[in-house]
């Protein structure tokens, strides 16, 4: 370790800038006679150039630094200072002021007489910063610790980034081998490959094309060496420049003769950090590495505890020294006759490696490449070159070579290709281990991922592309039950996916975000879902993996410890439209298929009213076989089986037996009372949030307008009148919120549907204003009666006044109408809008509860309409299409009155 300078003191040379008697180089060398070496006893020292009065300008006009001395042979008692980092002063600095005052005079070591001398570094700095030379930024070798520990977020990831150096090398293979691990099992010398080295020993090897001695010096001794970054940088340039003229087909050829010129890849590497992670996994590194060209290896050693030690001098990056050196090969380097080895050795304080960590890291690289990568043209027109990588580690004696989920068949696997605009082409399986139900296929088509979260999307020409680029997916997912696995040790696979499941992002077939960090930081909102609303899907219930190219998804960036992904707008993009993938396509179908199973398998009833037939039946039956000749005595039938002895027993149980169900019918029909009320509840809260919505900017808008009254002075009419306009608004939607409350015990009235209608509509005519949505009624002098509940009304017509202005908002259709057309002759209504229609996706289960595709979920709304008109014999159904209304291409309902009463009499 050396000394940078003498912090005190500098040193003055003086110094011709032309000619002189000394054979000095300016900037280089400088020439000095025996009796002023004793001044460059301290190396390294900094120094000033100074040109005398006598046979030039009186100045200072440089500095340097003396890094060495070596005596001049041709000239007896002299010698050569060598100098380091010469710089020229932008302004000379005289050797008087102004003032004639004389720069040196307080130096205290000022004799002109001596050609060297030295001069307080107060004094020293004052000159150089009055003389203006121009500073650089320098690494200080510590540095390579540091960027280490940040950019390197553990040793698996460590690893995993020298695997990705492999794949940009157009490796077909990596092996990754660990051994003399302290905590593990020893083993025999002849077991080690490297039994010389202290351990733990790693070793990443591939077949790749190797490193001259070109791309070792400039491309892995300089950190952040922008050797692969320039390619990509090139790609995106290329790509705007193409889009910009609209001949993506000419980036496209660029695109192929870049992979051509990289072993059908484009690199993976973006910060150069490779050589960072050799230093985070061990205290020593040895590159070996062969070109097919030569014949020989090269060999790179670098000590890394000469970078780390810490102490008060300075250490430049650049002033520790690494050897490069070639050797006889050391071993077979097969077919590809090139390739590298990383031998990190000696470990590091604070991590030791075991078991644990090591089957962690195998699950991590044995995930590193894509599981369900689309091959096909539809999917992807780009095959990539093969790549295994693999770990070995002798002292565990068998590393898994697959996962477990890879044993079993899912329930659903889903195949996406998403568009650049968003728009999704997807098919989804489903199979059940057994036969108890059929196998089936969806196929959904054109399908818009922005149709939620409309105003995330929006923008000034209506919905705005996604930053993330267009991206491919692929879902298996299980129901994590016994009877739903086709595996014996399924808690195996259970365990699995509570423990990994989730989405993970492969770029270019090769993994940058595991699923597990994603399910951690729940980047796709499921886990808050899955706490509100059990049933709803989780990460533990599927894997996944979304694929993406480096050559169209320029801006889903690595964060700098490599773990996962920046969260910029892209990220976002990429986010919603996965989660909208999995909530609205797949969900849907899931939910299904497990109601169904239940329904089928379990005879599950649970609907209260068929509860309540069940034990009124039961009971019945019961009662005939307590009153008949029954043989209590023989019991021909086994009908007390397991039960009773006696006869008067019998006898007795089946009259306790009776009264039991006959309670039991009593307490599912309260069930049947409470479960009524929490759809009125349910319901009430949906129509509140309507008028809630319009109360808030109402006494927003009235705060504001007092605040400003009490701000003026003068107080205008018009200000006054508008504040009665406000307060009068605000008394009508308190006023409205009445007729919204639907009760079991509201009386029936005979009302007309056309009342009903208006109201609803006056609920959200604001509302519909603000979004320039029309609002027409065909037929309105085919008004007919209905005797019912007024308020029930009301809420079913105002829940689909909701739905359809939600979906008109989030739909590209010009046209922005709700009509309800009235037919007196069927008593029915038909409700139309022209915003987005009923996804096929939802149809099956338009009015089962749970069931939606709107953000945020309730799937409540569409259940609740059906219940309260069922209660009034009436009933709401999705309009054929013989019978759907001209210009609406949205979604139509029909609420068919027919067998509801028209007056008290009919009832």
């Amino acid at each position: 370790m050396k000394n940078i300078m003498n912090e005190k003191e500098a040193l003055i040379l003086t110094q011709y800038r032309a000619g002189g008697k000394y054979r000095n180089f300016l900037g280089y060398l400088y020439h000095f006679p025996k009796s002023y070496l004793n001044y460059f006893k301290k190396l390294p020292v900094n120094f000033l150039f100074y040109e005398p009065v006598k046979s030039g300008k009186g100045e200072f006009f440089g500095t340097g630094k003396i890094v060495q001395v070596i005596p001049d042979n041709e000239l007896n008692d002299h010698y050569f200072a060598i100098i380091k980092d010469y710089q020229s002063f932008k302004k000379p600095v005289k050797h008087r002021d102004e003032n004639g005052k004389l720069v040196e005079s307080e130096n205290p070591h000022y004799n002109p007489q001596n050609a060297v001398r030295k001069i307080p570094k107060k004094l020293f700095d004052e000159i150089i910063l009055e003389g203006e030379i121009s500073y650089n930024f320098k690494s200080d070798a510590h540095l390579i610790k540091v960027l280490g520990e940040q950019l390197i977020g553990s040793e698996k990831v460590g690893i995993l980034e020298l695997i990705k150096n492999a794949i940009d090398a157009q490796a077909s293979y990596c092996k990754v081998r660990i051994e003399k691990i302290n905590n593990l099992k020893k083993l025999n010398e002849e077991d080690y490959k490297f039994p010389e080295l202290p351990g733990p020993v790693i070793l990443v090897e591939d077949n790749g094309i190797g490193m001259t001695k070109d791309v070792l010096e400039n491309g892995w001794l300089r950190p952040a060496s922008t050797i692969k970054t320039n390619i990509k940088e090139k790609i995106k340039k290329e790509r705007e420049k193409a889009k910009g003229l609209g001949n993506l087909g000419q980036f496209d050829a660029l695109i192929k003769q870049l992979k051509k010129a990289h072993g059908n890849r484009i690199p993976l590497g973006e910060k150069g950090v490779g050589r960072f992670a050799t230093h985070r996994l061990g205290k020593h590194l040895e590159i070996r590495t062969k070109v097919k060209e030569n014949k020989y290896e090269l060999v790179l050693k670098i000590d890394w505890d000469k970078f780390d030690i810490i102490s008060d001098e300075f250490v430049d990056l650049d002033s520790i020294g690494v050897s490069i050196s070639k050797q006889k090969l050391s071993r077979d380097y097969g077919e590809s006759d090139s390739g590298t080895q990383i031998i990190i050795y000696g470990g590091r304080d604070g991590f030791e490696w075991d078991e644990e960590s090591i089957l962690d890291l195998n699950r991590t690289i044995l995930n590193l490449n894509s599981p369900h990568p689309p091959i096909n043209k539809k999917q992807r027109n780009n095959i990539y070159k093969p790549f295994n990588a693999f770990l070995e580690c002798p002292q565990i004696e068998e590393l898994p070579k697959h996962l477990i989920y890879e044993e079993s068949e899912p329930n659903f696997t889903l195949d996406v290709l998403v568009s650049e605009k968003g728009i999704a082409d997807s098919e989804i399986k489903f199979k059940h281990p057994t036969d108890k139900i059929p196998p089936e296929k969806w196929i959904d088509n054109d399908y818009d991922l922005r149709i939620s979260n409309d105003n995330y999307w929006r923008s000034q020409n209506g919905k705005r592309v996604p930053e993330c680029g267009a991206f491919f997916l692929h879902i298996d997912v299980w129901y994590r039950l016994k009877d739903w696995i086709d595996i014996s040790n399924y808690t195996e696979l259970t365990d699995y996916l509570g423990e990994f499941g989730g989405m993970s992002i492969y770029r270019d077939n090769i993994l940058i975000f595991d699923a597990k960090i994603g399910s951690e930081t729940d980047w796709l909102g499921l886990t808050e879902e899955k706490t509100k609303q059990t049933y709803r899907i989780s990460y533990r219930d599927f894997i996944g993996n979304v694929e993406i190219e480096q050559s169209t998804n320029f801006d889903l960036t690595d964060k700098t410890n490599r773990e996962g992904l920046i969260e910029n707008k892209a990220f976002k993009d990429l986010s919603l439209l996965v989660k909208n993938i999995i909530k609205n396509i797949l969900e849907p179908r899931y939910i299904a298929k497990r109601d169904e199973y239940k329904k089928l398998t379990k005879g599950i009833i649970s609907n209260p009213k068929k509860l309540s037939e069940v034990t009124k039946t039961g009971s019945k039956f019961i009662s005939n076989v307590a009153k008949s000749n029954y043989p209590f005595d023989t019991d021909p039938y086994t009908f007390f089986d397991g039960l009773w002895e006696t006869v008067e027993g019998r006898k007795d149980g089946l009259i306790n037996l009776e009264s039991s169900v006959k309670e039991l019918k009593k307490s599912i029909e309260m069930l049947e009372d409470v479960q009524n009320q929490f759809v009125e509840q349910a319901g009430f809260g949906i129509s509140v949030a309507v008028s809630l919505h319009e109360i808030n900017k109402i006494t927003t808008n009235f705060y504001h307008s007092i605040l400003h009254l009490i701000k003026s002075e003068n107080i205008e009419k018009l200000d006054l009148e508008h504040l009665k306009e406000t307060s009068y608004s605000l008394k009508t939607e308190l006023k409205r919120l009445g007729p919204l409350r639907a009760i079991r015990n509201e009386r029936y009235n005979e009302f007309n549907i056309l009342k009903s209608v208006n109201y609803s509509y006056d609920v959200f005519k604001r509302r519909m204003k603000e979004k320039n949505i029309d609002f027409s009624i065909e037929n309105q002098k085919d008004d007919f009666k209905v005797y019912g509940r007024y308020s029930a009304i009301n809420q079913v017509l105002g829940n689909l006044f909701d739905n359809s202005i939600y979906w008109i908002e989030n739909s590209n259709n010009v046209k922005r109408e709700i009509k309800i057309k009235i037919n007196s002759k069927f008593r029915s209504l038909i409700f139309a809008d022209t915003g987005t229609d009923i996804s096929e996706i939802i149809r099956p289960y338009l009015f089962e509860p749970g069931y939606s595709l709107k953000v945020p979920k309730s799937g409540l709304g569409l259940y609740i309409c059906k219940t309260y008109l069922n209660s009034m014999k009436a009933k709401i159904y999705e309009t054929p299409i013989k019978d759907r209304l001209p210009d609406m291409n949205g979604a139509h309902f029909t609420i068919d009155f027919s067998r509801t009463p028209k007056n008290k009499e009919e009832k």
